[in-house]
């Protein structure tokens, strides 16, 4: 390739696949598809899960600070029981995003193998 060494063809490589067109670099596709499949199940169990530990740090200090043993409990562990459920909560969003994206995940992917 013009006599440029094996480093500069890769620089020209990245520089390249910059300027193309979205839909040439599947690739990249393939990546956005992964993100849209995983990012959903984070957000949802991370919002739940951070809401939970507020309620429960409140809670918390209901009962310690503020030695009110009723409001601290009532806060508590419901926030416990937020905070627990964010796990399987991620399972069950990640499960869902997977049956909606899978077709277009294996073809794609089928795609670049065939390419290699």
């Amino acid at each position: 390739m013009n006599g440029s060494t094996t480093t500069e063809q890769d620089k020209i490589t990245a520089i390249r696949t910059q300027y193309l067109a979205k839909g040439e670099n599947k690739l990249l596709q393939l990546k956005q598809l992964d993100r849209k499949v995983k990012l959903p199940a984070k957000l949802t169990s991370g919002v739940v899960a951070t809401g939970g530990a507020l309620l429960l740090g409140a809670g918390m200090s209901h009962i310690m600070v503020w030695e009110n043993m009723t409001t601290g409990l009532t806060m508590g562990i419901p926030g416990l029981l937020l905070a627990l459920l964010s796990i399987p909560l991620y399972s069950v969003v990640l499960s869902k995003q997977k049956k909606k994206y899978t077709e277009d995940i294996i073809a794609l992917s089928d795609e670049l193998l065939a390419q290699d």
